[in-house]
């Protein structure tokens, strides 16, 4: 588990008229826009940045409400924190970006590739649970207990990772988690028990490929999300992976992402 910092040290923010955005960029080439899991910041693809500034002009956000951005208000919808994310693409003038989201950013990645399809270049949705609100429902008590203690010990992290866990990579996360705190988090995982991932996934018409951690929690939404959208979204799962490719895998991740784009523009 590598605890170095991408190429991207500097800070960056950027006024969006709802609030201010936190921001780190590296590269040059196409934009490559990525969006953070639920209590992350832009750390979450430290490790993947470097191996894709040779390619990419590479944007990571933190999330408003997380990271080093601006507070938002609680329980703020995918569909707004997908507003929130055009804001910045806006803001930025990135000309038809490539997006890539983990979790609950694969959800916002959605929701903008479906509200504004023709200035969208294609998406990468990683690790997107595709249960939807029934799912969100069944585990309520379990993904309540996840989020409502911001502080993990090392046993609990490295449950959730493949790799070994480093101390740096422990302090980030929790550092990360303390910043969103329980009912920021907690306001997170609302905003994806209420979005209808299927009804999204039905009106799209960006090219996608949906990535999965082999060992990740939402494997087994693979196959489901593969039969319903069929040959529309692409699916790849990653070997001796779990639900933080940006952790345990970032060659791999980088790869898809590179792949997708050729893809894009043969």
């Amino acid at each position: 588990m590598t605890g170095r910092l991408s190429t991207a040290e500097e800070p960056r923010f950027i006024e969006t008229p709802r609030c201010r955005i936190h921001y780190r960029r590296a590269g040059s080439g196409p934009p490559l826009l990525l969006l953070h899991s639920n209590g992350m910041s832009w750390h979450e693809f430290a490790a993947v940045m470097p191996m894709l500034v040779e390619d990419f002009d590479v944007i990571a956000w933190d999330m408003p409400g997380q990271g080093d951005s601006d507070p938002i208000p609680w329980r703020t919808g995918v569909a707004d924190l997908a507003g929130l994310a055009h804001s910045l693409i806006t803001a930025l003038r990135l000309e038809s970006p490539m997006v890539a989201g983990s979790s609950v950013g694969a959800c916002i990645a959605l929701s903008l590739g479906v509200q504004h399809a023709a200035s969208i270049r294609a998406l990468a949705l990683v690790e997107a649970q595709f249960g939807g609100p029934a799912w969100f429902a069944a585990h309520w008590p379990v993904v309540e207990a996840m989020f409502a203690t911001p502080t993990m010990t090392h046993e609990a992290v490295q449950k959730r990772l493949i790799g070994g866990l480093d101390d740096h990579t422990l302090a980030r996360w929790n550092i990360d988690r303390n910043k969103a705190g329980s009912r920021g988090m907690l306001g997170v995982m609302w905003a994806l028990r209420e979005y209808d991932i299927v009804g999204a996934l039905d009106a799209l018409q960006v090219p996608t490929v949906a990535v999965f951690g082999s060992h990740g929690p939402a494997a087994e939404s693979a196959q489901a999300m593969s039969t319903r959208v069929g040959h529309r979204v692409e699916t790849e799962t990653i070997s001796q992976c779990g639900h933080f490719p940006g952790y345990d895998r970032p060659d791999a991740l980088a790869d898809i992402l590179r792949r997708l784009h050729k893809r894009t523009v043969s």
